[in-house]
């Protein structure tokens, strides 16, 4: 593994690929750490935009079995589907590509 990403911290993740690599709402309730660095060469140090998705379709459809199931609900879950649809897609041409794990684009 390559000593520059084991060492990789919160700044250089941001001045590698201009992402933040952790995010806090300002009333402190959401703190979200991003995966920091490729995971075939850091290993897993943090969640993904993909299970982000996941968490907010699962917490819209909760809503979708109650007393506030609405057609806005159902139409954001269908856009945040989609949304991993083409996240999904990325990852198959990364993979085509043979750049998938890395920090190379595809």
């Amino acid at each position: 593994m390559n000593d520059n990403l084991r060492n990789l911290n919160h700044e250089a993740q941001e001045a590698m690929d201009g992402s933040p690599a952790a995010v806090r709402d300002a009333a402190g309730y959401i703190n979200i750490r991003f995966q920091c660095g490729p995971v075939k060469e850091v290993g897993v140090n943090g969640t993904s935009i993909e299970n982000v998705l996941e968490l907010l379709i699962e917490r819209l459809r909760g809503f979708q079995k109650g007393p506030f199931s609405c057609r806005e609900n159902a139409v954001a879950i269908t856009k945040m589907e989609e949304a991993a649809m083409w996240l999904e897609k990325r990852t198959q041409a990364r993979v085509k590509a043979g750049v998938e794990g890395t920090n190379q684009a595809h």
